[in-house]
């Protein structure tokens, strides 16, 4: 009679399976946990820790679900608090050092610092029609930080953007109402005026400092009511 049982070699892997499928799946293991690390910003790590952390999981055996579930919340509690303080501090930094960006930046020949800590400069005069703060506009403009990381780009898209200007960050808001049609601008934006702390997506962390060039093409017409 044949056993039910499955056949497993020494290492804990059936008998067919060999040292180099295990090999493979372990390095891929290991890209995908490393994926996972790269994708949330954790910043630098010690991995001889990491691997002490999976040896200590490995030699508990086979973990019953309310266990996984009570170890899993410890877990993520240590790395929340991780990453809280991590975001906290670096937003620190990072808006001292646009604070020191702008107020350098305002020596500068052209810039023009408005009540709100919006910096400009026109770099061309358009045609005379201004946008208001409920306009919608069309342009061509690239955003940066400050260290001159490209975040966003609609020349490296290859179509022009449009936006209403009630529907933006208030530096845009504020910005875009200082240029006419035609016309190009400069914005350096402080952090309060744009993303504040939450930043926005992978690229704008907490209390970024954002400059952007703009090129408005035109204010968009009302539609007519009929």
């Amino acid at each position: 009679m044949i056993s039910c049982s499955t056949k497993t070699s020494d290492e804990g892997q059936p008998a067919g399976i060999s040292k180099a499928q295990v090999d493979s799946a372990s390095f891929a293991l290991g890209q995908n946990f490393g994926m996972v690390i790269s994708m949330n910003d954790f910043g630098s790590l010690n991995f001889n820790e990491i691997v002490a952390g999976m040896k200590d999981i490995f030699a508990m055996g086979k973990i019953d679900p309310q266990e996984a579930n009570r170890i899993g919340s410890e877990f993520s509690a240590v790395i929340n608090k991780f990453m809280e303080d991590r975001m906290t501090l670096i937003g620190e930094e990072t808006l001292a050092k646009g604070k020191e960006f702008l107020e350098n930046n305002a020596k500068n020949e052209g810039v023009v610092t408005t009540e709100s800590g919006l910096q400009y400069k026109i770099e061309r005069e358009g045609n005379g029609v201004f946008p208001t703060a409920e306009s919608t506009v069309e342009c061509n403009y690239e955003g940066t930080l400050i260290d001159g990381t490209v975040f966003d780009s609609s020349y490296e898209r290859g179509n022009t953007a449009t936006f209403n200007l009630q529907n933006v960050i208030q530096g845009w808001t504020e910005g875009l109402q200082l240029i006419d049609e035609g016309g190009e601008i400069t914005l350096w934006i402080p952090a309060d005026l744009a993303y504040g702390e939450r930043g926005a997506g992978a690229n704008i962390g907490p209390n970024e400092t954002l400059k952007f060039k703009v090129e408005l093409i035109r204010v968009v017409p009302e539609e007519t009511e009929e």
